[in-house]
Protein backbone atom coordinates (compact mmCIF):
# COMPACT_ATOMS: atom_id res chain seq x y z
CA UNK A 1 0.00 0.00 0.00
CA UNK A 2 1.16 3.47 -1.14
CA UNK A 3 1.81 6.27 1.47
CA UNK A 4 1.82 9.90 1.17
CA UNK A 5 2.64 12.15 3.89
CA UNK A 6 2.30 9.83 6.14
CA UNK A 7 -1.10 8.83 4.92
CA UNK A 8 -1.98 5.08 2.95
CA UNK A 9 -3.32 5.41 -0.11
CA UNK A 10 -4.92 2.87 -2.03
CA UNK A 11 -6.25 3.19 -5.84
CA UNK A 12 -9.42 4.89 -5.40
CA UNK A 13 -7.81 7.47 -3.10
CA UNK A 14 -7.04 8.17 0.03
CA UNK A 15 -7.89 6.12 3.44
CA UNK A 16 -8.90 8.14 6.91
CA UNK A 17 -6.50 7.34 9.44
CA UNK A 18 -8.34 5.00 11.80
CA UNK A 19 -11.22 4.28 9.50
CA UNK A 20 -10.69 0.59 10.33
CA UNK A 21 -11.65 0.78 14.11
CA UNK A 22 -14.34 3.60 13.40
CA UNK A 23 -16.19 0.49 10.93
CA UNK A 24 -15.96 -1.18 14.19
CA UNK A 25 -17.89 0.88 16.63
CA UNK A 26 -20.81 -0.51 17.74
CA UNK A 27 -24.29 1.40 17.39
CA UNK A 28 -26.69 0.35 19.85
CA UNK A 29 -30.34 -0.81 18.54
CA UNK A 30 -33.54 1.40 19.65
CA UNK A 31 -34.77 -1.10 21.79
CA UNK A 32 -31.36 -0.95 23.83
CA UNK A 33 -31.15 2.65 23.72
CA UNK A 34 -34.32 2.38 25.79
CA UNK A 35 -33.44 0.27 27.98
CA UNK A 36 -30.15 2.36 28.52
CA UNK A 37 -32.53 4.94 29.75
CA UNK A 38 -33.90 2.80 32.08
CA UNK A 39 -30.16 2.02 33.71
CA UNK A 40 -29.59 5.67 33.75
CA UNK A 41 -32.07 6.63 35.29
CA UNK A 42 -31.96 3.51 37.99
CA UNK A 43 -27.98 5.20 38.65
CA UNK A 44 -29.11 8.07 38.98
CA UNK A 45 -31.67 7.78 41.88
CA UNK A 46 -30.27 4.45 42.88
CA UNK A 47 -34.12 3.71 43.36
CA UNK A 48 -35.72 0.43 41.98
CA UNK A 49 -39.45 0.88 42.12
CA UNK A 50 -38.91 4.25 41.21
CA UNK A 51 -37.64 3.72 37.89
CA UNK A 52 -40.38 1.04 37.25
CA UNK A 53 -43.02 3.42 38.10
CA UNK A 54 -41.38 6.33 36.31
CA UNK A 55 -41.00 3.76 32.93
CA UNK A 56 -44.22 1.82 33.57
CA UNK A 57 -42.52 -1.36 33.34
CA UNK A 58 -42.88 -4.37 36.03
CA UNK A 59 -39.82 -4.96 38.41
CA UNK A 60 -39.09 -8.60 36.64
CA UNK A 61 -38.65 -6.83 33.51
CA UNK A 62 -36.19 -3.93 34.66
CA UNK A 63 -34.28 -6.40 36.62
CA UNK A 64 -33.82 -9.05 34.17
CA UNK A 65 -32.07 -6.17 32.18
CA UNK A 66 -30.08 -4.75 34.91
CA UNK A 67 -28.49 -8.02 35.50
CA UNK A 68 -27.73 -8.38 32.07
CA UNK A 69 -26.10 -4.82 31.37
CA UNK A 70 -24.03 -5.60 34.85
CA UNK A 71 -23.01 -8.88 33.08
CA UNK A 72 -22.56 -7.88 29.75
CA UNK A 73 -22.25 -4.38 29.21
CA UNK A 74 -24.03 -2.12 26.73
CA UNK A 75 -24.42 -5.32 24.54
CA UNK A 76 -26.48 -7.13 27.08
CA UNK A 77 -29.26 -4.99 26.30
CA UNK A 78 -30.00 -6.01 22.69
CA UNK A 79 -32.67 -8.20 22.44
CA UNK A 80 -32.50 -11.51 21.96
CA UNK A 81 -33.04 -14.37 19.18
CA UNK A 82 -36.37 -15.93 19.15
CA UNK A 83 -35.39 -18.41 16.94
CA UNK A 84 -36.15 -21.67 17.99
CA UNK A 85 -32.98 -23.94 19.09
CA UNK A 86 -34.90 -27.20 17.76
CA UNK A 87 -36.70 -27.66 14.36
CA UNK A 88 -39.75 -30.08 13.28
CA UNK A 89 -37.62 -32.01 10.75
CA UNK A 90 -39.95 -33.05 7.21
CA UNK A 91 -41.47 -36.74 7.48
CA UNK A 92 -42.11 -36.92 3.93
CA UNK A 93 -40.37 -39.88 2.19
CA UNK A 94 -37.08 -39.06 -0.05
CA UNK A 95 -39.05 -40.41 -2.94
CA UNK A 96 -42.62 -38.42 -2.72
CA UNK A 97 -40.01 -35.17 -3.05
CA UNK A 98 -38.78 -36.39 -5.97
CA UNK A 99 -41.76 -36.91 -7.50
CA UNK A 100 -43.08 -33.13 -6.35
CA UNK A 101 -39.88 -32.34 -8.02
CA UNK A 102 -40.65 -34.01 -11.02
CA UNK A 103 -44.11 -33.24 -11.97
CA UNK A 104 -43.50 -29.71 -10.62
CA UNK A 105 -40.14 -28.87 -13.28
CA UNK A 106 -42.66 -30.37 -15.84
CA UNK A 107 -45.71 -28.67 -15.52
CA UNK A 108 -44.32 -25.52 -14.05
CA UNK A 109 -47.72 -23.56 -14.05
CA UNK A 110 -49.70 -26.46 -12.21
CA UNK A 111 -50.64 -25.64 -8.51
CA UNK A 112 -49.54 -27.32 -5.47
CA UNK A 113 -53.32 -28.86 -6.01
CA UNK A 114 -52.90 -30.24 -9.05
CA UNK A 115 -49.21 -31.76 -8.61
CA UNK A 116 -51.16 -33.70 -5.58
CA UNK A 117 -53.87 -34.96 -7.43
CA UNK A 118 -51.15 -36.24 -10.29
CA UNK A 119 -49.20 -37.65 -7.61
CA UNK A 120 -51.97 -39.58 -6.61
CA UNK A 121 -53.20 -40.29 -10.22
CA UNK A 122 -49.85 -41.14 -11.58
CA UNK A 123 -47.65 -42.35 -8.70
CA UNK A 124 -50.30 -43.63 -6.51
CA UNK A 125 -48.62 -41.23 -3.84
CA UNK A 126 -51.10 -39.64 -1.39
CA UNK A 127 -49.97 -36.16 -0.21
CA UNK A 128 -51.98 -33.17 0.72
CA UNK A 129 -51.65 -29.90 -0.82
CA UNK A 130 -50.25 -28.42 2.02
CA UNK A 131 -47.48 -30.98 1.90
CA UNK A 132 -46.63 -30.05 -1.86
CA UNK A 133 -46.62 -26.58 -1.34
CA UNK A 134 -44.57 -26.81 1.73
CA UNK A 135 -42.23 -28.87 -0.93
CA UNK A 136 -42.37 -26.40 -3.71
CA UNK A 137 -41.17 -23.91 -1.44
CA UNK A 138 -38.67 -25.27 0.14
CA UNK A 139 -36.68 -26.54 -2.73
CA UNK A 140 -38.06 -23.14 -4.62
CA UNK A 141 -39.52 -24.52 -7.51
CA UNK A 142 -40.53 -21.40 -9.09
CA UNK A 143 -39.78 -20.37 -12.63
CA UNK A 144 -39.80 -17.53 -15.04
CA UNK A 145 -42.45 -17.30 -17.91
CA UNK A 146 -40.98 -18.08 -21.08
CA UNK A 147 -42.56 -14.77 -22.36
CA UNK A 148 -40.66 -11.59 -20.74
CA UNK A 149 -42.65 -8.84 -19.02
CA UNK A 150 -43.95 -5.62 -20.43
CA UNK A 151 -40.92 -3.18 -20.92
CA UNK A 152 -40.81 -0.64 -18.68
CA UNK A 153 -41.13 3.10 -20.29
CA UNK A 154 -37.99 5.19 -19.79
CA UNK A 155 -39.73 8.34 -18.22
CA UNK A 156 -37.27 11.43 -18.77
CA UNK A 157 -36.59 12.94 -15.36
CA UNK A 158 -37.39 16.89 -15.54
CA UNK A 159 -36.81 19.12 -13.36
CA UNK A 160 -40.01 19.92 -11.79
CA UNK A 161 -40.19 23.44 -11.20
CA UNK A 162 -43.10 25.55 -9.54
CA UNK A 163 -44.16 28.90 -10.14
CA UNK A 164 -46.25 30.43 -7.42
CA UNK A 165 -49.44 29.46 -8.02
CA UNK A 166 -50.58 33.35 -8.10
CA UNK A 167 -48.34 34.33 -10.02
CA UNK A 168 -50.04 36.54 -13.09
CA UNK A 169 -48.19 37.53 -15.86
CA UNK A 170 -48.63 40.99 -17.89
CA UNK A 171 -47.95 41.03 -21.05
CA UNK A 172 -48.68 38.70 -23.62
CA UNK A 173 -46.21 35.49 -24.66
CA UNK A 174 -45.28 35.97 -20.38
CA UNK A 175 -47.21 33.14 -19.57
CA UNK A 176 -48.59 30.49 -21.16
CA UNK A 177 -50.94 26.84 -20.01
CA UNK A 178 -51.20 23.77 -21.59
CA UNK A 179 -53.17 21.26 -20.80
CA UNK A 180 -55.41 17.84 -21.96
CA UNK A 181 -58.87 17.12 -22.93
CA UNK A 182 -59.80 13.52 -23.75
CA UNK A 183 -62.68 12.63 -25.29
CA UNK A 184 -64.58 9.45 -26.78
CA UNK A 185 -66.45 9.52 -29.87
CA UNK A 186 -67.95 6.15 -31.40
CA UNK A 187 -64.94 4.56 -29.60
CA UNK A 188 -62.51 6.88 -30.99
CA UNK A 189 -60.27 8.05 -28.61
CA UNK A 190 -59.24 11.70 -29.39
CA UNK A 191 -57.21 13.60 -26.71
CA UNK A 192 -57.09 17.82 -27.37
CA UNK A 193 -53.81 19.35 -26.40
CA UNK A 194 -54.57 22.54 -25.60
CA UNK A 195 -52.25 25.95 -25.09
CA UNK A 196 -53.27 29.79 -24.01
CA UNK A 197 -51.45 32.80 -23.54
CA UNK A 198 -52.66 34.05 -20.14
CA UNK A 199 -52.78 37.64 -21.16
CA UNK A 200 -54.18 37.72 -25.03
CA UNK A 201 -56.26 34.46 -24.46
CA UNK A 202 -54.81 33.18 -27.91
CA UNK A 203 -55.04 29.11 -28.03
CA UNK A 204 -53.61 26.06 -30.09
CA UNK A 205 -55.13 23.17 -30.34
CA UNK A 206 -53.72 19.85 -31.63
CA UNK A 207 -55.62 16.94 -31.72
CA UNK A 208 -53.91 13.40 -31.39
CA UNK A 209 -55.61 9.59 -31.14
CA UNK A 210 -53.60 8.73 -27.72
CA UNK A 211 -51.77 10.74 -25.29
CA UNK A 212 -48.00 10.74 -25.05
CA UNK A 213 -45.01 13.98 -24.94
CA UNK A 214 -44.66 13.47 -28.71
CA UNK A 215 -48.23 14.52 -29.53
CA UNK A 216 -48.05 17.61 -26.43
CA UNK A 217 -45.26 18.74 -27.91
CA UNK A 218 -46.54 19.83 -31.05
CA UNK A 219 -49.11 22.18 -29.68
CA UNK A 220 -45.60 24.10 -28.48
CA UNK A 221 -44.96 24.07 -32.23
CA UNK A 222 -48.19 25.82 -32.84
CA UNK A 223 -47.68 28.16 -30.42
CA UNK A 224 -43.96 29.05 -31.29
CA UNK A 225 -46.80 30.79 -34.20
CA UNK A 226 -47.65 33.06 -31.63
CA UNK A 227 -47.30 36.80 -32.50
CA UNK A 228 -45.47 37.20 -29.18
CA UNK A 229 -43.27 34.68 -27.92
CA UNK A 230 -43.81 32.54 -25.28
CA UNK A 231 -41.06 32.78 -22.19
CA UNK A 232 -42.86 30.24 -19.89
CA UNK A 233 -45.17 27.37 -19.82
CA UNK A 234 -47.14 26.07 -17.19
CA UNK A 235 -48.34 22.52 -16.82
CA UNK A 236 -49.40 19.42 -14.97
CA UNK A 237 -47.91 17.14 -13.54
CA UNK A 238 -49.08 14.43 -16.19
CA UNK A 239 -46.57 11.87 -18.36
CA UNK A 240 -47.46 13.51 -21.71
CA UNK A 241 -45.63 16.82 -20.30
CA UNK A 242 -42.48 15.19 -19.64
CA UNK A 243 -39.51 13.70 -22.16
CA UNK A 244 -40.17 15.16 -25.32
CA UNK A 245 -42.57 17.68 -24.17
CA UNK A 246 -40.00 19.17 -22.33
CA UNK A 247 -37.09 18.25 -25.31
CA UNK A 248 -39.46 20.39 -27.32
CA UNK A 249 -39.50 23.44 -24.76
CA UNK A 250 -35.63 23.61 -24.01
CA UNK A 251 -35.45 23.72 -27.67
CA UNK A 252 -37.95 26.97 -27.93
CA UNK A 253 -36.47 28.67 -24.86
CA UNK A 254 -39.26 28.52 -22.92
CA UNK A 255 -39.26 27.63 -19.57
CA UNK A 256 -41.37 24.79 -18.27
CA UNK A 257 -42.86 25.22 -14.58
CA UNK A 258 -45.26 22.91 -12.92
CA UNK A 259 -48.25 23.02 -10.80
CA UNK A 260 -48.90 21.21 -7.47
CA UNK A 261 -50.12 18.15 -7.51
CA UNK A 262 -53.82 17.84 -7.64
CA UNK A 263 -54.14 21.68 -8.24
CA UNK A 264 -55.88 22.84 -10.85
CA UNK A 265 -57.12 25.57 -9.73
CA UNK A 266 -52.71 26.20 -10.17
CA UNK A 267 -53.80 26.37 -14.01
CA UNK A 268 -56.94 28.44 -14.76
CA UNK A 269 -57.17 29.93 -17.92
CA UNK A 270 -56.51 26.70 -19.83
CA UNK A 271 -59.02 25.08 -17.80
CA UNK A 272 -61.40 27.80 -18.41
CA UNK A 273 -61.00 27.40 -22.30
CA UNK A 274 -60.91 23.33 -22.05
CA UNK A 275 -64.87 24.38 -20.34
CA UNK A 276 -65.23 26.65 -23.08
CA UNK A 277 -64.16 23.73 -26.26
CA UNK A 278 -66.61 21.31 -24.05
CA UNK A 279 -69.51 24.05 -24.71
CA UNK A 280 -68.55 25.41 -27.66
CA UNK A 281 -67.29 22.84 -29.65
CA UNK A 282 -68.04 19.07 -28.40
CA UNK A 283 -71.39 20.14 -27.35
CA UNK A 284 -72.11 21.51 -30.55
CA UNK A 285 -71.96 18.06 -32.30
CA UNK A 286 -68.44 19.25 -34.22
CA UNK A 287 -66.58 15.40 -33.48
CA UNK A 288 -65.74 13.68 -36.63
CA UNK A 289 -64.80 10.17 -36.81
CA UNK A 290 -61.55 11.09 -39.31
CA UNK A 291 -59.12 11.80 -37.69
CA UNK A 292 -57.96 14.93 -40.45
CA UNK A 293 -61.62 15.92 -40.39
CA UNK A 294 -61.45 16.43 -36.59
CA UNK A 295 -57.92 18.45 -37.06
CA UNK A 296 -59.73 20.96 -40.13
CA UNK A 297 -62.86 21.24 -37.83
CA UNK A 298 -61.06 22.16 -34.86
CA UNK A 299 -58.59 24.39 -36.63
CA UNK A 300 -61.37 26.18 -38.04
CA UNK A 301 -62.48 26.96 -34.56
CA UNK A 302 -59.33 27.98 -33.07
CA UNK A 303 -59.04 30.28 -36.19
CA UNK A 304 -62.85 31.38 -35.03
CA UNK A 305 -61.57 31.44 -31.42
CA UNK A 306 -58.79 34.16 -31.64
CA UNK A 307 -60.19 36.21 -34.71
CA UNK A 308 -64.15 36.56 -34.30
CA UNK A 309 -65.22 35.83 -30.84
CA UNK A 310 -65.71 38.69 -28.54
CA UNK A 311 -63.85 37.56 -25.23
CA UNK A 312 -65.27 39.22 -21.96
CA UNK A 313 -62.06 39.26 -20.21
CA UNK A 314 -60.68 41.25 -22.85
CA UNK A 315 -63.40 43.95 -22.69
CA UNK A 316 -65.35 42.02 -25.70
CA UNK A 317 -62.30 42.23 -27.80
CA UNK A 318 -60.57 39.13 -29.96
CA UNK A 319 -57.03 38.25 -28.70
CA UNK A 320 -56.32 39.34 -32.50
CA UNK A 321 -57.62 42.85 -31.49
CA UNK A 322 -56.00 42.53 -27.75
CA UNK A 323 -52.87 42.09 -29.44
CA UNK A 324 -52.94 44.85 -31.70
CA UNK A 325 -53.79 47.24 -28.85
CA UNK A 326 -51.38 46.42 -26.77
CA UNK A 327 -48.48 46.86 -29.52
CA UNK A 328 -49.78 49.60 -30.04
CA UNK A 329 -49.67 51.03 -26.43
CA UNK A 330 -46.43 49.53 -25.34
Amino acid sequence: MKKRYGIPMNTYGHILPGAEKISKIYVPSKEAKQRLNWIDHYKKHHNGPLTCRYYGIPPKTFYKWLKRYDQKGLRGLEPLSTKPHTFRESKIPLKNIDRVIYWRKKYPVYSKYKVAVLLEREDGITMSPSAVGRTIKKYNLFFKSPIPKKKQRNRCAVARRLLHPYYRSKRPGELAEVDMKHVCFFNQPRYFFVGIDCVSKRIAVHVGTHSSSVQASRVLGQMKEFPFPVEQIRVDNGSENMKDFALKAQALNIQQYFTRYRRPKDKPFVERVIGTIEREFIQQGKLAIELEDQRRLVAEWVDHYNTFRPHQSLGYLTPEAFESRFKQTS
